[in-house]
Parts: C-alpha cells; structure tokens; sequence
C-alpha cells in the first residue's frame, strides 16, 4: 500500500483544471464499466464502494466488529443507491457525474 499526501491546493487544483477533472472521472467509469454496456451494476461497483472504508477507525485498519456482514452489505447497498438515483439498479454515466 502506497500513501500519498495531498494539500488542499493540490486538491483544488486538480478540481479546477476542467479537463484534467473530467477526463479522470470518465476515465474511473471506463474502468469500473467491465462489460462495456455503458452502465454499472453493483457487482461493478462493489469494489470501489468497499475501498471507501466506511467503517475505517483508525488509519488504514476497520473497525473489528462494528457491524454484522448483512448489516455491512446493506451499507454498501444503500451507498450504491445513493449513485443509482433512478433505481434502476444501474448507474449511468450522468448518475456517475451527478455531485
């Protein structure tokens, strides 16, 4: 595991630059996109809902026991329906960029 640290310039600078901005997140949905069909399922998404590590207490090291793993699947559900704002089951790319 690598730890970058950024500042918040950086930050912003990066969210500033427009088409360095857009290219990263269209690039992020190619990517979790695995069949191609231009919109992500859950099962595609899963991953990168995990690595959000929503439950993390300390740096890098989840909470042990905090919650059940059914508990923790429907976490991980209801974060995905926060991106399928239509409730189709699947999150297109306009989903995908909505902030």
């Amino acid at each position: 595991m690598s730890v970058e640290i950024l500042d918040g310039r950086t930050v912003q600078s990066f969210v500033e630059d427009e088409g360095a901005f857009n290219a990263s997140v269209d690039g992020r949905f190619a990517a979790l996109d695995a069949d191609h069909d231009g919109l992500l399922s859950y099962p595609e998404m899963a991953g990168e809902i995990m690595s959000l590590r929503v439950l993390e207490k300390h740096f890098g090291v989840d909470e042990a026991g905090a919650v059940g793993p059914d508990e923790l699947a429907k976490l991980y559900r209801c974060l995905f329906a926060r991106f399928d704002r239509d409730g189709d089951g699947a999150v297109d790319r306009e989903e995908f960029w909505a902030r």
